[in-house]
């Protein structure tokens, strides 16, 4: 039977667009994320007007992508610096989540959508993500102060108990819930999260020290791959999300020293590649037929979805933030840096919209409110700055998390392997 490679010329042009977007977009100062969701829509269009859909190479190749990415995002971490000073970040956390859940529940439940389905929004809108936020801080000289850390430690839990929350999506349809599932299901994701982080940890070092005997240093990148794929594949098989465990095996293996260091380089180089195809295939989700037939109706959910991601994050952190002591300011600034929506919430937008967990008005509200999010908050945050007065007021906090910033190309400096036993 002759092979159809047509996947290959496929995969090579939309990474080519995708690069090309991306500089573009990079031009103005706008995230490279929204140069790739952009991309996904104009492959949306093509598959409305030619009937064509991506092949099933580049979706297999665009969840690989989405797991190195979470991978990536652990191994940059640690699992003990992660498990310390939670209390204050894990309270804002928490009221952030709440807040999207909450909030959506109202919302959505009053214009007559499901409980489920009002349900999978507020999980879809409870994740956060803060480059933008974090370079906000960064130009004000605020990177190390009360709030900027709080944003960043919170951001970091909230992502735990997003894509914890995001496996209750996996346990029950918009058609059917019981109790069991959700119940069971989100204690079954914390349990296996912190499980496979708490196991990578104790275990991997001296894992990939037996395989560095091997004598090829790429053997340990590739088991640690392997193991990558394997946690993904028994978390689906679990009733999980794929994605789920991938940031956890990142934070166990991360304090592996050299041998961290070495798989890091390596999944970035797999990460650039591939990442930008997960979010063309996520934006390639938006039907645009339906869309265009039913806008009219489906324009009030919409702007709705977009309103909530907006407020939510604010309410939940702000009331959360003064709860633990801080001050208006501080808990409006805390609230609007963890508004940003970007990666998380795109995945748990795609997967639930590939479970029927939402309709595509939703999905559409949700791609539209990363542009908006990703734009207004440092303008609010720099107007919030204005009125705290001198700047010797600022507070500093001790750093709970690594600062995370956007990905960059690791460090090729040559680091010595560990001494043999």
């Amino acid at each position: 039977m002759e092979q159809n490679y047509t996947w290959l010329l496929e995969v090579a042009v939309l990474i080519i667009m995708a690069r090309v977007l991306e500089a573009g977009f990079a031009r103005i100062g706008l995230p490279r994320i929204i140069a790739y969701i952009v991309l996904g829509i104009a492959v949306a269009g093509f598959r409305y007007s030619a009937g064509v859909e991506l092949t099933s190479v580049t979706i297999a190749l665009a969840n690989i992508g989405i797991m190195s990415l979470l991978f990536l995002a652990g191994l940059e971490s640690d699992l003990r610096q992660f498990t310390e000073n939670m209390k204050s970040v894990g309270i804002v956390a928490l009221g952030g989540v709440v807040g999207a859940v909450a909030t959506s529940l109202l919302v959505f439940t009053l214009i007559g959508r499901s409980f489920n389905e009002s349900l999978a929004m507020g999980i879809i809108l409870s994740a956060t993500s803060i480059s933008i936020t974090v370079k906000t801080f960064e130009e004000l000289g605020a990177l190390n102060t009360l709030e900027a850390q709080l944003v960043i430690g919170a951001a970091v839990v909230d992502d735990v108990i997003g894509l914890a929350l995001l496996s209750l999506l996996h346990g029950f349809t918009v058609k059917s819930t019981d109790v069991i599932h959700v119940v069971v299901i989100p204690i079954l994701a914390f349990v296996a999260w912190f499980g496979t982080a708490y196991l990578a940890n104790m275990l991997t070092p001296r894992l990939f020290s037996m395989v560095s005997r091997l004598g090829h240093e790429a053997s340990v990148v590739s088991i640690a791959f392997a193991l990558l794929l394997l946690f993904a594949y028994m978390g689906s098989t679990m009733g999980l999300s794929p994605i789920l465990l991938a940031y956890a095996l990142g934070l166990g293996i991360a304090g592996s020293g050299y041998f961290a260091q070495r798989i890091r380089e390596s999944t970035w180089i797999i990460s650039s590649i591939f990442t930008p195809l997960f979010f063309i295939y996520a934006g390639s989700r938006l039907e645009i037929g339906e869309l265009s037939r039913e806008l009219p109706a489906e324009l009030t959910t919409i702007i709705l979805v977009v309103a909530v991601a907006l407020t939510s994050k604010v309410i939940g952190c702000y009331v959360a933030s003064r709860a633990i002591g801080l001050d208006n300011i501080r808990s409006l600034i805390i609230g609007v840096g963890m508004v940003p929506r970007a990666e998380v919430v795109l995945t748990a937008a795609t997967l639930s919209l590939g479970i029927g967990a939402i309709k595509q008005d939703m999905f559409a509200g949700t791609l539209l409110s990363i542009p908006i999010t990703q734009i207004l908050t440092p303008i609010v945050i720099k107007s919030l700055y204005t009125r705290i007065t001198p700047p010797s007021q600022i507070q500093t906090f001790p750093t709970p998390f690594p600062i995370q910033k956007p990905i960059q190309t690791p460090s090729r400096a040559k680091q010595s392997p560990p001494s043999k036993p």
